[in-house]
This record gives C-alpha cells, sequence and structure tokens, in this order.
C-alpha cells in the first residue's frame, strides 16, 4: 500500500509538471540580493492538485549562499534534495516518479510563501499587492500565487496551474552535536 501511495504521488507531480525541458523558466526566481544568511524551517506540506491530495515532509536550511530544500514522505524516504543559490535550482537527488517535475518553480513558489522577504528581493519583475485577507503575486502583471498566512499555516495558491499547498510548520526537534 505504501508504494502504491508513492507511486501514486509519483504520477501526479509527474502530470502536473509536463516535460520539464519544455518548460518555461521560473521567471522570478534569480536574485540579485539573495543574502548569506542562517535560515531553518520544517513543515508539512499538503498539496491538492485537481482531486488528488498527498502530503509531504519539507525541510529547508540555509548556511550561506546555499539554501537546501529537503522533501521526506510522510514515511520517511527521501523523494528530492535541491539546492538554491540565489540563481539557479540544482536537483541534487529525486526519486525517479519525479524527474519531470519542474523544480524551478516549486521552489520559487515555496520560497515566496515561506522564505522572509524572497518577494522583496524580485522588485523588477514581481509586485504583490495586499488584500484583506492574501497576498497576491504579480509576475511581469499577471496574478501567479494567492497567500494566505492564517494562524500558524500558510495557504498557497498557484492560479496558473491551479494547485494549491498548505504548509504547517513542525518544530525543529533536531539537536545539535556540538
Amino acid at each position: 500500500m505504501q508504494w502504491i501511495r508513492l507511486l501514486l504521488l509519483g504520477c501526479i507531480l509527474t502530470a502536473f509538471s509536463g516535460c520539464q525541458h519544455m518548460m518555461p523558466k521560473a521567471v522570478g526566481l534569480e536574485s540579485g540580493t539573495w543574502q548569506q544568511q542562517t535560515y531553518q524551517r520544517q513543515d508539512q506540506v499538503d498539496v491538492q492538485w485537481r482531486k488528488q491530495s498527498f502530503s509531504f515532509l519539507l525541510y529547508q536550511q540555509q548556511h550561506g549562499q546555499v539554501l537546501q530544500l529537503i522533501a521526506l514522505s510522510l514515511t520517511g524516504q527521501q523523494l528530492f534534495q535541491v539546492e538554491y543559490n540565489g540563481q539557479h535550482i540544482q536537483v541534487k537527488q529525486r526519486i525517479e516518479q519525479m524527474r519531470l517535475l519542474p523544480f524551478e518553480f516549486l521552489v520559487r513558489d515555496i520560497l515566496l510563501a515561506t522564505y522572509p522577504d524572497f518577494d522583496s528581493q524580485q522588485s523588477k519583475v514581481m509586485e504583490k499587492k495586499l488584500n484583506k485577507t492574501d497576498e497576491e503575486i504579480y509576475i511581469q502583471k499577471n496574478l501567479v500565487l494567492k497567500i494566505r498566512h492564517q494562524h500558524d499555516q500558510i495557504y498557497l495558491e498557484n492560479v496558473q496551474v491551479p494547485y494549491q499547498m498548505a504548509f504547517s510548520p513542525i518544530e525543529n526537534t533536531l539537536q545539535s552535536n556540538e
């Protein structure tokens, strides 16, 4: 049953992605002001796409210039590992079912929803409009994302694909060996 869920997750993400080599570049991902810092965040991410839903654990960690994103299934299988340096995404590892996933778009959306002030680093191509309950992110004057912060959760809606993600923070329980 576990493998069927992982296979279904991979099929959904593959169908969501289309052919990666045919995908345009993710506008708004390159940052001229990407800062070196220490950043760490852990979330359970719930995704809704069409009539399918799935969840995974997402760990983000930045030391210096490189931000690492690692996704695990709820049973602990590593789904993907990518690195972002302010300019480019490098896929370090992924399961076969995710070989066509458009990581540039996925990482951009995750950063816009969770990374502190990521949208302000993209002022040339990106515009943020605040409504009563939502932030609307426009890229090249086209509405791309709606982001809502409610209690401890963050809700992201990509209006172009469309899909929804809910980020629920998980307390960092990892202990340093120092």
